[in-house]
């Protein structure tokens, strides 16, 4: 057998060992699409509508998955690794807002859950809410964004505010009963 053929050989039984055998990778997503798939780039390439478990609830455009493939070609996105957006990070404020520095009151920061939401935490010191408008108090950290604009209802000192999470990325507050609270809580709001 000449050295040539002897590597042909051993390439095309390397590849048909690879393709009969189930292995897992890391990949990232590309694209999110509305039937439960998404598609990825392996090391190897891009696969496109690759089907997600339950379990990997809020795809997003970035994610770095862990991916299954099994001796049948079939492929799997298990799940997301964890990353900066797993933890809370703090907000940041805007002039005229503060945290309480209370003793015991968290720090205003935000996270995202297991399933996507957005989640809010902490007591700030507000300085002109309305009930007319909504005024911005506060930016989330980059990596933490909403899908879809949320609005909830959370509470301070002899008042009831109306939290907006944004899109863009900006939180504001419109005063819904009350006035001029000295304190308001973060913690409860919410969105996805």
């Amino acid at each position: 057998m000449t050295r040539r053929l002897a590597d042909a050989v051993e390439r095309k039984a390397r590849g048909a060992v690879q393709q009969q055998s189930a292995s897992w990778m890391l990949a990232s997503v590309t694209a999110v699409g509305t039937d439960g798939t998404v598609d990825i780039t392996t090391a190897t390439g891009p696969v496109i509508g690759v089907r997600r478990l339950r379990s990997y609830a809020a795809p997003q455009v970035g994610d770095v998955v862990k991916v299954a493939r099994n001796p049948a070609g079939n492929w799997v996105v298990v799940d997301a690794t964890a990353s900066n957006a797993d933890v809370w990070q703090p907000l940041t404020l805007s002039a005229g807002f503060t945290w309480t520095g209370v003793a015991g009151d968290p720090v205003p920061s935000a996270a995202k859950d297991p399933l996507g939401m957005v989640v809010l935490s902490g007591m700030i010191t507000p300085t002109g809410l309305s009930t007319s408008t909504s005024t911005v108090f506060a930016t989330l950290p980059a990596g933490i964004r909403p899908q879809w604009r949320g609005a909830c209802l959370t509470v301070g000192d002899a008042a009831s505010v109306r939290i907006y999470i944004n899109t863009g990325g900006s939180i504001s507050a419109r005063l819904v009963v009350g006035s001029a609270p000295t304190w308001i809580s973060l913690d409860g709001a919410r969105c996805r």
